[in-house]
């Protein structure tokens, strides 16, 4: 009989590691359920008009909120695409770097052959701290609240900002961070300013029921699979995809390890009767 050769834990996880790598270089496409959820916020997006302001902004770190950056780049080349503007505002020290990130990454900046130009379709705010006193400062008067950009750049000299000095100029809010409890409170509650919720995973439980509290007004996407429908929808798979294609083929791997893991037991175990 011939001898089966052991699963060796180095060798699972090099097949581990490059099932991880596959997908993220070549997406292959892997079905998943469209939410209606995800298509009435891309359908919110599509019908806001041209030059219509949109506040990116929350607070949590960087580790966590990457799973919310696949659904967030999507919809920031929605809205560039769209003639919408954007303005980061972050109420945490990690926010700035994240919010910094998803705009190189979504390449919609006219140095990467986008269609915005910094300062007239988006600005990048500074980190604003004072938790839930930062919000209702910010909401109730922008240039009090923040005096400059990140680079240090006076709001007076950013054309965008010159049109952003409330929160009655704010046409919707969109929160790809853990704290979207004060944007719901502060923002939709207190003011009816739309809000959408690029939720991880593990946040969308716990947050879901706002939409129930606040129909028509209140979204959310979930985690890496809300990413890939909004990129499903805008035409450009990206880490959405990349990751749903992994876990479609982890879920294959797992069972071809276990079937073969069971296959070198029992013929170990008829191996013994054997000597015995």
């Amino acid at each position: 009989m011939a001898k089966i050769p052991e699963l060796k834990a180095q060798y699972i996880w090099l097949v581990v590691l490059i099932v991880y790598i596959i997908p993220t270089l070549t997406p292959i496409g892997a079905p998943f359920e469209m939410s209606d959820i995800t298509i009435e916020i891309y359908e919110f997006i599509d019908t806001l008009p041209e030059g219509s302001i949109v506040i990116i902004g929350g607070s949590y770190v960087f580790a966590f909120d990457l799973e919310s950056s696949a659904a967030l780049i999507a919809c920031l080349r929605h809205m560039a695409r769209k003639g919408l503007r954007v303005v980061n505002a972050p109420f945490a020290v990690e926010a700035v770097q994240f919010e910094k990130y998803c705009i190189d990454a979504a390449r919609v900046d006219e140095k990467y052959g986008g269609p915005w130009k910094y300062g007239r379709d988006y600005v990048q705010l500074p980190y604003m701290p004072g938790a839930a006193a930062a919000y209702v400062a910010f909401l109730e008067d922008v240039h009090s609240a923040v005096a400059t950009d990140v680079e240090g750049t006076p709001l007076s000299e950013l054309p965008l900002m010159n049109d952003l000095r409330s929160w009655e100029d704010i046409d919707a809010w969109v929160c790809p961070h853990w704290s979207f409890d004060f944007v719901v409170r502060y923002a939709t509650a207190e003011r009816d300013i739309p809000s959408i919720y690029f939720a991880q995973a593990a946040a969308y439980a716990g947050y879901s029921p706002y939409m129930m509290a606040y129909p028509g007004k209140c979204w959310m996407t979930n985690g890496f699979l809300g990413g890939a429908q909004y990129e499903k929808l805008e035409g450009v798979p990206g880490l959405g995809h990349a990751v749903v294609d992994a876990y479609a083929i982890m879920s294959a791997v797992y069972i071809i390890f276990i079937v073969l893991g069971n296959i070198t037991m029992f013929s170990r175990m008829g191996e013994e009767e054997e000597e015995i």
